[in-house]
């Protein structure tokens, strides 16, 4: 049993560290585009989903992703019945959706540099 633990301990520690470095290697690999040519970005990334222009004359880049995921499980159920039914022992089937969202924005100089970047979501990995 206790071998049993330790290693579920392990592969859960081993799936939060995952999680981490995933976050961690997105906010890396947008830092490292800082001072670098927007023309440059968008042949690696694509077009942005949208443009806007803000009032110190930079351009906002916005680029979106959505995923939608769902998970499904079979799981064993045990039921007490009703009208001259004792019990019974089934399968049931159940799951859940998840949604995740990033939208990720550069802006850029009108010298077409990559100023600063941030993001909103929480699908935001690399």
């Amino acid at each position: 049993m206790k071998w049993h633990f330790k290693q579920m301990y392990w592969v859960g520690i081993l799936l939060l560290a995952t999680g981490c470095a995933t976050h961690d290697n997105f906010v890396k690999t947008y830092n490292s585009w800082i001072g670098r040519d927007i023309n440059n970005f968008t042949k690696q990334y694509g077009y942005p989903d949208t443009t806007y222009k803000l009032s110190n004359g930079n351009t906002v880049y916005v680029y979106e992703k959505k995923e939608i995921s769902s998970n499904t499980a079979l799981y064993p159920a045990i039921g007490y019945g009703r009208w001259g039914y004792y019990g019974g022992i089934g399968i049931g089937y159940g799951g859940d959706i998840e949604y995740e969202e990033c939208k990720l924005f550069l802006e850029v100089d009108n010298k077409e540099k990559i100023k600063k970047w941030g993001y909103k979501g929480n699908g935001c990995r690399v």
